[in-house]
């Protein structure tokens, strides 16, 4: 692979640590949110993110970094 060229097991890698940082930042407004008056959008937030799996996304992201690791991708 040319030195130039796009890595696509780090784009993926990165990716990855962008959404599990992004549901994180969304957990912390949804908790930030049921300390208010409106703490019904927070759980309604809150169980949105849920359906998604935050922790299963976390999951694949170490997962996809221990696979680069030992392959040397």
């Amino acid at each position: 692979m040319a030195d130039s060229a796009v890595n696509p097991w780090q784009t993926a890698e990165e990716g990855w640590t962008e959404l599990v940082a992004a549901a994180a930042k969304i957990q912390a407004a949804a908790d930030a949110i049921k300390k208010t008056d409106r703490s019904i959008d927070g759980y309604n937030i809150e169980r949105s993110l849920n359906k998604h799996k935050p922790d299963m996304m976390a999951m694949h992201c170490t997962g996809l970094k221990e696979h680069r690791k030992e392959n040397k991708l």
